[in-house]
C-alpha cells in the first residue's frame, strides 16, 4: 500500500511525497524498508525521485518542521534548515508574512553521491495549508501524530 502527501503552492509549484515498503533485500537490510518518491512540481517541468530510503524519524521531524514554518512569526530566522542527507532534501524557510510562507526545497539527484547536482525549487504556500501538512504527513509513516513537543 502507498500513502502519498502533496504540498501545495501559489503559482502551481508543489511537493509530493508518497511512501512504500521494499523487501529487505532491495537496500540490502535485514528487515522490509519505508522508502519515499518524491516529486518536485514547478510551472515548467515536473521531476521525480523514486524509492529513496530516508534516515530515522524522517516523518517526523518533517511534521515538527511544516508546524514551526507555519507558527513562528518569522520562520526565516527562527527555524533551522530541515535535512535529511538520507533522502538528500533541504527545506529552508526563505521569507514569511503573517498568512504565507516562502519555502525552498533542493534534493540531491543522486542521493548516493555527495557531489551530486541539486534539483531545486522555491515557492510559496499558506501558513494554514502549513499546519495541515504537519498533521496530514504524519500519515505517510502509517502512524498518526496529534502534538508536537515544541523542539525542532
Amino acid at each position: 500500500m502507498r500513502n502519498g502527501f502533496r504540498l501545495p503552492g501559489y503559482g502551481g509549484g508543489a511537493v509530493f511525497l508518497r511512501s512504500h515498503a521494499v523487501p529487505a533485500r532491495t537496500l540490502g537490510t535485514e528487515a522490509p524498508s519505508l522508502v519515499f518518491d518524491v516529486g518536485l512540481l514547478s510551472p515548467d517541468e515536473y521531476n521525480q525521485y523514486l524509492g529513496r530510503p530516508v534516515g530515522d524519524g524522517f516523518v517526523e521531524r518533517l511534521a515538527t518542521f511544516f508546524f514551526h514554518a507555519a507558527a513562528d512569526f518569522h520562520p526565516e530566522q527562527s527555524l533551522p534548515v530541515f535535512t535529511d542527507e538520507t533522502l538528500g532534501l533541504a527545506i529552508s524557510a526563505r521569507s514569511s508574512t503573517d498568512l504565507r510562507v516562502e519555502l525552498e526545497f533542493s534534493l540531491s539527484e543522486d542521493a548516493d553521491s555527495d557531489d551530486s547536482a541539486r534539483d531545486e525549487l522555491n515557492f510559496e504556500t499558506s501558513r494554514v495549508v502549513l499546519a495541515a501538512s504537519a498533521q496530514s504527513v504524519c500519515q505517510l509513516s502509517g502512524r498518526a501524530s496529534n502534538h508536537f513537543d515544541g523542539e525542532v
